[in-house]
């Protein structure tokens, strides 16, 4: 990657949070993955696993389901008497894995009005999604950028909400299991819904047989060593510099996975010198692993009645549509 400056790709204010990050946590935030090439590096890793039909891959198991319940889906939003719909994708990506809904509505509903809200962090992944999904559907409507770490965003999702559509929340490609709050980030969306709003997850579970595997999955993988030093090369540091080991954390069931400097390496943030000291691993991504028990709780305590909970045929990823509690 041709060597671009810092300032260019991430803000002030994104500078500060990753340097507070790391002097606090020693953590890179993965959302700051997904700037720049980054953007073109999770695409590529996400089109390549659908392409190559892997049938235990996160986004075909998530793909499959979610094409097996979408009519079960838009029943619900049709007993509140909606026949048109307005579609909400938190941490959209490139917009893909809301192809079901799209492919499902343009069949079975083809006089619905659609409207495409994507919101994302990464300016590149959210002119990627509106492009799909414009050019896949012919459907858009408004993009925003927005940080879910921030908190409540009550203020975009009311500006977003159309008068007679049903809004639907999505939340797919397991991007909760990233999150370093995820109870927090579901009670941001319930405080940001109105009562009859819908919400759709997808997150993935854990069988304690399949921690080897899933392992080996991240471990040694160029693919995953490249997203994960996006931010540390737009930084100023080489790939040379680092390695990345994957483990399984048992107590809070996730993967997490490291990159670790051969070297001090001294760099310039948010004004200010910060140095990745040798040996001292850096976490920069985080993957948790439900059981339906825990995922059901989380929902509950953040204040959601489920209304559909759903496991794909292996009970290796999970579908939940909710809603706020009275």
């Amino acid at each position: 990657m041709a060597v671009v400056s810092a300032d260019r790709i991430y803000s002030l204010e994104e500078q500060k949070d990753m340097l507070y990050n790391l002097e606090h946590y020693h953590e890179m935030p993965t959302k700051y993955m997904y700037f720049g090439i980054g953007s073109k590096r999770w695409i590529n890793i996400t089109r390549s696993r659908l392409e190559a039909n892997a049938s235990k891959d996160i986004h075909i198991l998530e793909r499959v389901l979610l094409t097996q319940k979408v009519s079960s889906i838009f029943d619900s939003l049709s007993a509140y008497g909606y026949k048109n719909y307005n579609i909400i994708d938190f941490g959209c990506g490139d917009g893909s894995p809301t192809y079901p809904i799209f492919q499902y509505l343009k069949t079975n509903r083809p006089n619905a009005k659609l409207r495409y809200n994507p919101i994302d962090i990464s300016t590149d992944l959210l002119a990627a999604a509106s492009k799909n999904i414009k050019e896949g559907f012919g459907v858009f409507g408004e993009r925003n950028k927005w940080d879910l770490d921030i908190g409540n965003f009550a203020h975009i999702t009311k500006k977003l909400s159309k008068p007679k559509m049903g809004d639907l929340y999505l939340f797919l490609g397991a991007t909760l299991c990233n999150m370093p709050d995820m109870q927090q980030d579901l009670v941001h969306f319930r405080e940001s819904m109105e009562q009859d709003d819908y919400f759709l997850l997808g997150a993935e579970l854990l069988k304690e047989r399949d921690v080897a595997t899933i392992i080996s999955s991240y471990y040694n993988v160029r693919e995953i060593f490249d997203i994960m030093m996006t931010a540390f090369e737009y930084l100023g540091a080489r790939r040379s510099y680092f390695a990345y080991r994957t483990t399984f954390n048992k107590e809070k069931a996730q993967i997490e996975g490291y990159m670790i400097p051969d070297k001090d390496i001294r760099i310039k943030l948010a004004g200010k010198d910060y140095t990745f000291e040798k040996d001292a691993p850096v976490m920069c991504f985080r993957s948790v692993r439900f059981t339906t028990e825990r995922l059901a709780g989380l929902f509950e305590r953040a204040g959601f009645r489920i209304e559909m909970f759903t496991t794909s045929r292996e009970n290796k990823y999970a579908l939940v549509l909710a809603q706020p509690a009275i």
